[in-house]
């Protein structure tokens, strides 16, 4: 090869490997670019949806409670409650599972009619919503509602009993 093709080659190359640079910078990296924004404000609408359902969750547990026993609107106020439920169920984790799990035990809660139990659905509450803050884990939500609503679920979590007195902080 002599010295004019030898050139001509780089030169080909040169103009190959500028043409793919050029490609990548301004096709490829702005479609990666956009992909990871796209898939972070997904994440982050899924995040608010959360928080507004589980808010209105709660806000319908309330609206049952002041609902004595036998008041004919109970009975929509839990309709209001499963709606809200259901909606949030569809939108969480199954990661997410002990949120669901704190709800229900908030939902057996308030059909009782015994002493102390307001606070006990009071700390749940306060839990949840800083789990939907973002404050806590939610691997941590189980164990700080136990502690908070002076709680203990069972190992399975579809019950739970009101925890020793010196097991309560």
């Amino acid at each position: 090869m002599d010295d004019g093709t030898g050139a001509a080659m780089i030169g080909l190359w040169g103009v190959v490997i500028g043409a793919l640079l050029s490609l990548v910078g301004t096709v490829i990296v702005p479609w990666i670019r956009d992909s990871a924004e796209r898939k972070r404000a997904e994440r982050e609408q899924m995040a608010r949806e959360r928080r507004d359902l589980l808010l209105a969750t709660m806000a319908a547990l309330l609206e049952m409670r002041q609902r004595p026993i036998g008041d004919p609107n109970r009975g929509g106020a839990q309709a209001q409650f499963g709606a809200r439920l259901n909606e949030l169920t569809v939108r969480l984790t199954p990661d997410e599972q002990p949120i669901l799990d704190v709800l229900m035990l908030m939902l057996t809660m308030v059909q009782e009619r015994t002493r102390g139990v307001e606070n006990m659905v009071g700390e749940a509450m306060l839990v949840l919503t800083l789990w939907a803050r973002g404050d806590i884990a939610t691997a941590a939500v189980i164990p700080t509602v136990e502690r908070q609503a002076g709680v203990k679920f069972s190992e399975d979590r579809k019950s739970a009993e009101r925890a020793p007195a010196e097991g309560r902080a």
